[in-house]
């Protein structure tokens, strides 16, 4: 796969370089990207660019990239497992099962793969989002413009969270090339896939659009995400008991029963089996 930012494409739009995003795709991924590109129909899926973009992967080619990653594993495995059986004279269907089990499993590991990612960036978006939202608003407050506080809160952002950093900095990156700021902010939303994010593009765009005070909108909309992030805190909390319960009847529980009952239970079949 293409390293993570290399490349910000949000549908006809390409942010400026200015250090971040790395446009060049290695030696190594061209001939996968080239395998890729062949398959036309599934390359231009709309679907796939924004979860490969929600996963970090930006690339110009990140599509092609994966389509021939997703071709290429398939094929590999499906033929490393002939190789692994051949020797074990299997009926021909328990080869077929194998092989097809095989393909299985290398057609979808690398969309496994893609969402996992996908899950873990949104997650510590999720988790370091309120604070980024407090520093925006000093920003905000202290007299920067909107658009300077983004870039500023994007480089502060980027050692605590590269994601959210990153992502704010391309923000910057399509209003410097000319995208309207409502813009940036819808494509900041669906590049995040966060539902936090999106209410609080919604905010400000909200806020823009009216002429209403950024500050205070951002200020109340900063309680709310810190009340919400301690509503799922207490949320989890709550379901722990519950997943416990499995690992403690099946796991915890047996062994020590054994543990209290084994000695009772020999000294009884001692005492009984004596004459």
């Amino acid at each position: 796969m293409v390293k993570a930012g290399e490349m910000a494409v949000v549908g006809d739009v390409r942010p400026l370089d200015d250090g971040l995003i790395d446009t060049s795709l290695p030696w190594a991924l061209r001939p996968i990207a080239l395998l890729g590109w062949l398959l036309p129909v599934q390359v231009n899926s709309e679907t796939l660019t924004w979860e490969l973009a929600q996963a970090g992967y930006r690339h110009i080619d990140s599509r092609s990239v994966f389509v021939g990653t997703r071709v290429l594993s398939t094929i590999v495995l499906a033929l490393a497992t002939m190789l692994a059986v051949w020797g074990l004279r299997l009926e021909s269907h328990e080869m077929a099962l194998l092989v097809g089990l095989a393909v299985a499993v290398g057609y979808h590991a690398p969309m496994m793969f893609v969402r996992a990612r996908q899950s873990r960036r949104q997650t510590e978006i999720t988790l370091n989002l309120p604070d980024a939202l407090d520093l925006l608003v000093i920003c905000v407050e202290a007299g920067q413009g909107l658009n300077a506080a983004l870039i500023k809160v994007g480089k502060e952002t980027s050692f605590s969270s590269p994601a959210l950093g990153q992502d704010l900095m391309i923000v910057n990156n399509e209003m410097r090339a000319g995208v309207s700021r409502t813009q940036a902010l819808r494509n900041l939303s669906l590049r995040t896939g966060v539902d936090d994010v999106r209410s609080l593009v919604a905010v400000m765009i909200q806020s823009d659009r009216f002429g209403t005070s950024v500050a205070h909108a951002l200020r109340i909309h900063s309680d709310s995400l810190r009340t919400r992030r301690r509503q799922r805190a207490e949320e989890k909390a709550r379901k722990a008991p519950i997943k416990l319960l499995f690992p403690l009847v099946f796991c915890i529980f047996p062994a020590l029963l054994v543990v209290l009952l084994a000695p009772g239970m020999l000294q009884l079949f001692r005492a009984l089996s004596q004459p």
